[in-house]
């Protein structure tokens, strides 16, 4: 055999290999340097900003003595309405419940204009001891 032979090919058929899908983002797709400058702006991020205003105005009332204590009552006597007038409207009471030596009340408050962020808290007040019957 001669180092220079010629090979033939008929009826080769080729095959594409696939186009790879680029991903497509849904969010925005601006660098991170220039994100501030998107035209889409995020609801959410306003929604915490108010979520934090608020929920800070709401435990800041609670350095009145006659609020916690309107509130503390409201929790041991499980007054949704008294604790509904303290937490505001952005707040609702979802339920109530005991612990080993607390009594508790689930909080949820709903934030931005379409309710984009949502805050859940816990608060549990220990229950008093009562000398009389022995116990918690």
């Amino acid at each position: 055999m001669s180092a220079k032979s010629k090979l033939t090919f008929a009826n080769v058929k080729t095959m594409q290999r696939p186009k790879k899908q680029a991903r497509i983002s849904s969010g925005c797709a601006c660098e991170k340097e220039e994100r501030k400058h998107c035209d889409h702006k995020d609801r959410a991020v306003e929604a915490v900003q108010d979520a934090g205003k608020e929920l800070s105005e709401l435990f800041g009332q609670l350095k009145c003595e006659e609020t916690a204590e309107r509130l503390v009552r409201a929790i041991r006597c499980r007054d949704a309405r008294t604790i509904q007038k303290i937490i505001g409207c952005d707040c609702r009471v979802v339920h109530f419940f005991c612990t080993h030596n607390s009594d508790c009340v689930k909080i949820c408050c709903f934030f931005g204009r379409r309710g984009e962020v949502s805050v859940s808290f816990d608060i549990c007040i220990k229950r008093k001891f009562d000398c009389c019957r022995g116990g918690w």
